[in-house]
């Protein structure tokens, strides 16, 4: 079932203009620096939601991409489709300095090999593109209600490219969303108990002002 979901998706529901919107989806390198510089300004400019909202999905990120990912890729040890199959369509953007110059480019498609005698390094296991975009979406909910929703949609579409740019399998990203859900609710819920005991301790106007760390 993974491997006929993985070909409908990767090999038949595909058109030019998915090859593109999906190669972008994909490239982190690309979204780093928009990324980076959206933080600054919302932890600078925003208000106490905001600034909230952006610790949060700190300090779960740094545990689900900087400690459950990269721990759980080596113990399961899971090849990706490109590693494991052979005419597997790997969809990227072309390799540019500096990496925007690839919009510009065609996009790259090549069909993965036959798999015989290689030596592969499983790394499909969690999808950490789909762990970390589901986490945001999950923790914008929490914070901005219907406004933080929106979030689920480039979300959705960034998981879905994993699966169309043969980097994942379906199975990788379904199960990396529901953990990422468990994760980003656990996460907010320890945090907020964490904040109520030491902003009511230590920061008594603050908490006064603001008694909850998400949307009341």
């Amino acid at each position: 079932m993974d491997t006929l979901l993985l070909f409908l998706i990767n090999k038949q529901w595909i058109n030019p203009v998915l090859d593109r919107l999906m190669a972008i989806c994909s490239n982190f390198d690309l979204w780093r620096p928009v990324i980076l510089v959206a933080a600054l300004l919302l932890f600078w400019r925003g208000g106490f939601r905001w600034r909230s909202f952006l610790i949060v999905t700190l300090i779960t990120i740094a545990f689900t991409d900087g400690i459950f990912t990269q721990v759980a890729k080596i113990v399961v040890n899971r090849p990706r489709p490109i590693q494991a199959l052979a005419d597997v369509r790997e969809v990227t953007l072309q390799k540019t300095q500096p990496t925007f110059l690839g919009l510009f480019q065609p996009v790259s498609i090549r069909l993965s090999p036959t798999p015989v005698g290689r030596i592969m390094v499983g790394r499909s296991f969690p999808s950490g593109h789909a762990m970390n975009n589901t986490v945001v979406a999950t923790l914008a909910i929490l914070f901005f209600r219907w406004w933080g929703a929106l979030y689920i949609i480039p979300a959705a579409l960034i998981s879905y490219s994993r699966i169309y740019t043969g980097s994942h399998w379906p199975s990788d990203v379904i199960v990396s969303v529901v953990l990422a859900i468990g994760f980003a609710l656990i996460s907010f819920a320890l945090l907020s108990i964490l904040y109520r005991k030491l902003a009511a301790r230590w920061f008594p106007r603050l908490y006064a002002a603001h008694p909850h760390l998400g949307h009341p």
